[in-house]
């Protein structure tokens, strides 16, 4: 396996993640690779973007399985089900509408 250098491989911040998932990025000839190094999941594309996509469907497939069958997994699997959780309840939470205050205000035609 080839070794890279710390100028090659880029840690970043998983989005919406609370800090417990990060992702490396990296460059292996023409096609970008990037990587969870918590749950060892990788994922390349021919962009960055492409990379980063794959990634992000792979890591909520990945959730949705462990999830459907979360009485069969050995622990490891129960660790990584742990992490994308609170990843996945933190999209959902930025995804939601934000609340308004129930103000009624009509809108019909007044009867004559």
């Amino acid at each position: 396996m080839k070794q890279f250098s710390q100028q090659e491989v880029h840690e970043v911040s998983l989005p919406w993640s609370d800090g417990t998932l990060s992702a490396r990025l990296w460059l292996v000839g023409e096609r970008t690779v990037v990587g969870v190094p918590e749950i060892g999941l990788h994922c390349y594309g021919k962009s960055q973007t492409e990379a980063v996509f794959r990634l992000f469907t792979s890591l909520l497939k990945y959730y949705r399985q462990l999830k459907m069958y979360k009485n069969r997994l050995p622990q490891r699997g129960l660790d990584h089900l742990e992490l994308l959780t609170g990843w996945v309840q933190s999209i959902e939470e930025r995804m939601k509408a934000p609340q308004l205050e129930a103000n009624v205000v009509s809108i019909g035609r007044k009867k004559r």
